[in-house]
């Protein structure tokens, strides 16, 4: 599904977590509670996935280095990436990524709304605040995430080719 085999290994555990949540009556209690769980699980993907994702081009642009070690230590310092942070990610790497092609991707279908939101949720889940977050929500949310992660690989495996 994706070309880092630890973001395929992490997303197929999030689906068959909800295919599980599904099979839970929609006003039961424990869906609701599977559904926080899975929203925190979002988040901790999308946070992999973009250090994966970005890291994996780094690898394949600089020879091992200190560079290579610097760029990797920043990217595991991220955290709550939201699409502020992925903005500054990816203009940090190459502004005219974000330019060309990743901020209109992001603002389409409210793909930009979906991450932001599971990073919400996961803010107030966290911090023992209400969220209305649900499974059909979350699964919305997440494949638009999905979108994105895709989208990013293959922009920056065309631009790194």
């Amino acid at each position: 599904m994706f070309s880092n085999i630890e973001l395929t290994r992490q997303y197929t555990k999030i689906q068959n977590l909800i295919l599980k949540a599904k099979t839970f009556e929609p006003d039961d209690e424990l869906r609701s509670h599977l559904a926080k769980y899975l929203c925190v699980l979002s988040s901790g993907f999308i946070e992999n996935a973009i250090y994966h994702t970005f890291s994996d081009i780094a690898h394949r642009n600089c020879i091992p280095s200190i560079v290579l070690t610097y760029t990797k230590g920043q990217l595991y310092k991220l955290q709550n990436t939201n699409t502020e942070k992925i903005k500054e990610v990816t203009k940090s790497f190459n502004p005219i990524w974000w330019e060309n092609g990743l901020r209109d991707f992001l603002q389409q279908d409210n793909r930009s709304t979906a991450i932001n939101y599971i990073f919400k949720d996961r803010h107030n889940i966290a911090h023992g605040r209400d969220s209305e977050i649900t499974i059909d929500k979350l699964e919305e949310y997440l494949a638009k995430t999905v979108e994105v992660i895709k989208y990013l690989e293959d922009e920056l495996e065309n631009a790194s080719a």
